[in-house]
């Protein structure tokens, strides 16, 4: 093997993340740490929980202020998870390119596939964990009066199958990289000559519309639902963490 080979595959797997030049061409480059990408950044994180205020007061009863807390506290710090690893990925992926358009693949991909993955995946480990070691995690029961321990593992559990599902996801769109980039870049090629707008487009709008319908079902399977209501909400088998106690199987 020559001495010059190492550097060579080096070149050519920093050349496997990056779309093609010729497809940014027209792109400045949007910056998420620049103060304007911080600025936009908190008015997502307002606008999502606002979301999160107009749900609960939708709900028949409506969770009592403490567990609603605790609920909303959880979902945000796994959407702010979420968010930064979407950035890191997103960075990563573009290289020396602009990482809108791969935060857009990012927010897309959250919002369908990894939604209904992150809910089979938490069930799934919440009953593992009452299984295995006789552990109450399921999801929003924190317990008469409200825990801060019972919260404290379920923000644990909560966060990582949210790092879980993002790394798998990353992983299999590395393989696709080029394509999502290109994909990504042909959406919002009519805002390549405004940094600004596509960072406020692919930060602000287009996750307002989308991150409220993921908060708002998010919300739903990480609150424990009284069988009051239950009937009242959308749901679907399992959604509200209910499944057998140890003593029960």
């Amino acid at each position: 093997m020559s001495s010059g080979s190492a550097p060579q595959m080096l070149d050519m797997l920093m050349m496997r993340t990056r779309v093609p030049a010729q497809v940014h061409k027209c792109h400045s480059i949007c910056d998420f740490f620049g103060s304007f990408g911080f600025m936009v950044q908190g008015v997502l994180a307002v606008l999502s929980f606002t979301a999160l205020i107009i749900k609960r007061y939708q709900e028949t009863p409506r969770r009592p202020v403490n567990v609603f807390k605790f609920d909303a506290a959880k979902n945000g710090i796994g959407a702010g998870l979420a968010h930064f690893i979407n950035i890191f990925i997103s960075v990563i992926f573009a290289g020396k390119t602009d990482p809108c358009p791969f935060y857009l693949v990012q927010i897309l991909t959250d919002t369908t596939l990894i939604v209904w993955l992150n809910f089979i995946i938490l069930r799934k480990v919440e009953q593992h964990i009452q299984l295995e070691w006789g552990l109450n995690v399921a999801s929003g029961d924190y317990g008469e009066p409200p825990n801060w321990r019972r919260w404290l593992q379920q923000v644990g559990v909560w966060c990582g199958v949210v790092v879980g599902c993002k790394l798998a996801a990353a992983c299999v769109q590395w393989i696709f990289v080029v394509p999502l980039g290109q994909m990504g870049t042909i959406i919002l090629s009519p805002l390549c000559f405004n940094p600004h707008l596509e960072l406020f487009i692919v930060l602000v709008l287009l996750p307002l519309l989308l991150n409220a319908f993921q908060f708002w079902i998010v919300d739903n399977y990480l609150m424990s639902a009284p069988d009051s209501y239950k009937k009242e909400l959308p749901s679907f088998p399992g959604m509200y963490g209910s499944f057998p106690s140890v003593e029960q199987r």
